[in-house]
């Protein structure tokens, strides 16, 4: 009986060790750390609200900057646009995908839009570059 006791004793001793003890960092954790790789965050603003100030920060550039408001000079995204369509036309087609533009009027022209549609592919286009800042930076490619 008394060994028996001791057994339980020392038991309850090697349990509360064990409590104590720190668990094993599983390997793909230890080899971020050693190679000091942390695990994606977003810091900032959500994506939606970083979306809604480059919006807002458009509309608030129209007010300040152009005379004519339901019809603003947009030559750099007109541009851009012509740009994708002969070097990346799949850019260009995720930008009118998001946008929503219907792929019978892909082939027309930034100006040709009407002012909704126009809305569409700025905001889509804004959508594209809250998203690019908030990619990972540190990206190693599998060789």
């Amino acid at each position: 009986m008394g060994n028996s006791a001791a057994v339980l004793v020392k038991t309850k001793q090697l349990i509360q060790l064990l409590g104590n003890v720190k668990q094993d960092v599983r390997p793909a954790d230890a080899i971020a750390d050693q190679a000091n790789i942390k695990l994606y965050q977003n810091q900032g603003a959500t994506f939606e609200s970083r979306v809604n100030g480059l919006n807002q920060a458009a509309k608030l550039r129209t007010s300040v900057f152009h005379s004519d408001k339901e019809d603003p000079d947009n030559r750099e995204l007109a541009g851009f646009i012509e740009y994708l369509r002969l070097n990346d036309e799949r850019m260009l087609n995720m930008i009118f995908y998001l946008a929503e533009i219907k792929s019978n009027q892909h082939h027309l022209d930034f100006d040709e839009f009407n002012k909704e549609e126009k809305q569409s592919i700025i905001s889509a286009v804004n959508q594209v570059k809250a998203l690019a800042a908030l990619l990972p930076k540190h990206i190693a490619m599998p060789i």
